[in-house]
């Protein structure tokens, strides 16, 4: 199937209309999609209802969201399946967890996060579609197929924002694909592009777990409490690397910034000499001396040597 049938079906998408608005969320389901394509992310042809995507509908939906909107990610995330406007199946399909087909059969409609979770494990795109997505300048022609028959309805702020996240995007794919990451800083990017870029990248990496406590606090919003931090700052090192990146929990960013923790070459956390051991309130920081990190699964994304190495140096001066 040619882009121009896949454009025909997203001027088709069932979307309601009332008073001249559109219903924003099946628009802006598929802009997250198209985000996790442009910035590099959408790799295989398996959208999990994850914070990789559900971060990026969030950030669409809030941007166009009404008094009485509600953004339910897992509504649209479940009926981009059905048929599309004037008859035809959908280009979305969704595949059940193992044990839980009789159950999905059943379903109608997806009413919470958790119904949505324990029975659906992804939704795959045509074959087609997905090829085609890999290719920029198609997911750039499906986008403007949204704004051409959609942003008119009420929707214009997404424009704007479509257009602002197309940076990150482009600055995301670019730490995903480098062969010298350590070199994309030259870029001299602003930070309102390069932090959320090195955000996605990172926390993703570590599958959204603290790499300290190995607390991975996700909401049903996608919203996850970890945060980038750099191991070597970008103040100094001007390096958006993710392998100079770790997530970590907001409280452990705090305590990496100010020198009281750090990963030692044997990914061990080593602890500040400064904190005393025998006062109770250091003892979340100081039990972690010795105790290994929580690493990315892929080992090529460890945290590099050279990095840690300067933050050693700053630690036991």
């Amino acid at each position: 199937m040619s882009l121009a049938t896949y454009a025909d079906q997203f001027r088709r998408l069932k979307v309601n209309v009332a008073h001249g608005r559109a219903s924003p969320h099946k628009i802006c389901m598929l802009l997250a999609v198209l985000d996790l394509a442009r910035g590099g992310a959408l790799t295989e042809n398996r959208i999990e209802y994850a914070p990789p995507l559900l971060e990026r509908y969030a950030m669409y939906f809030n941007a166009v969201r009404g008094p009485g909107d509600h953004p339910n990610p897992y509504f649209p995330f479940f009926h981009l399946a059905g048929s599309l406007r004037g008859g035809g199946d959908s280009f979305w399909h969704l595949q059940p967890r193992p044990g839980r087909e009789s159950v999905f059969e059943s379903m109608s409609t997806a009413r919470t996060a958790r119904q949505m979770t324990e029975n659906i494990d992804h939704a795959r795109l045509d074959t087609e579609l997905f090829e085609l997505l890999q290719d920029e300048r198609a997911v750039d022609a499906l986008s403007a197929v949204l704004a051409e028959t959609w942003f008119d309805r009420g929707l214009r702020d997404l424009d704007a924002v479509v257009g602002r996240t197309r940076q990150i995007n482009h600055y995301e794919r670019a730490l995903r694909t480098s062969n010298s990451p350590a070199l994309i800083a030259a870029e001299a990017a602003p930070s309102y592009v390069r932090d959320p870029a090195f955000r996605r990248v990172v926390t993703e990496i570590y599958d959204f777990r603290c790499a300290a406590t190995g607390l991975r606090l996700v909401l049903p919003d996608g919203a996850a409490m970890v945060e980038a931090a750099h191991i070597h700052p970008f103040s100094e090192a001007a390096d958006d690397d993710p392998r100079n990146g770790l997530a970590l929990t907001p409280d452990m960013h705090w305590a990496l910034d100010r020198h009281l923790i750090a990963p030692d070459t044997d990914f061990r956390w080593r602890v500040s000499s400064s904190l005393d051991r025998r006062i109770p309130d250091y003892r979340v920081l100081t039990e972690l001396e010795g105790k290994p990190l929580f690493l990315p699964r892929d080992a090529r994304m460890y945290p590099k040597r050279e990095a840690i190495e300067w933050w050693l140096a700053v630690l036991l001066r």
